[in-house]
């Protein structure tokens, strides 16, 4: 498993759920247009093939998403992806 690899993108992931959220509270809705699935390329990457990616993954996976503030900076952003990629691991 490449573990920093994956952390990166989960870093990225929240980055760009920030951006999400952010342009959300302000009105400027994406209706899921610009989502990017990264969740499922992690979960590949961590031994869940697409069509099998547990339930408790992906619920622990998006509630965490939906957890953070859009406004961290981006160390906080890999604090967090680090302790995400710790939980998804035990999955």
């Amino acid at each position: 498993m490449e573990r920093d690899k994956i952390i990166k993108l989960i870093t990225e992931d929240i980055k760009h759920n920030q951006l999400l959220n952010g342009l959300d509270n302000i009105g400027l809705r994406d209706d899921d247009r610009y989502t990017l699935s990264i969740d499922l390329l992690v979960a590949d990457m961590m031994g869940h093939p697409e069509t099998k990616v547990p339930d408790k993954w992906l619920e622990a996976y998006h509630q965490t998403m939906l957890s953070i503030p859009f406004n961290i900076p981006e160390e906080e952003a890999h604090r967090r992806a680090v302790i995400l990629f710790a939980v998804l691991s035990t999955l």
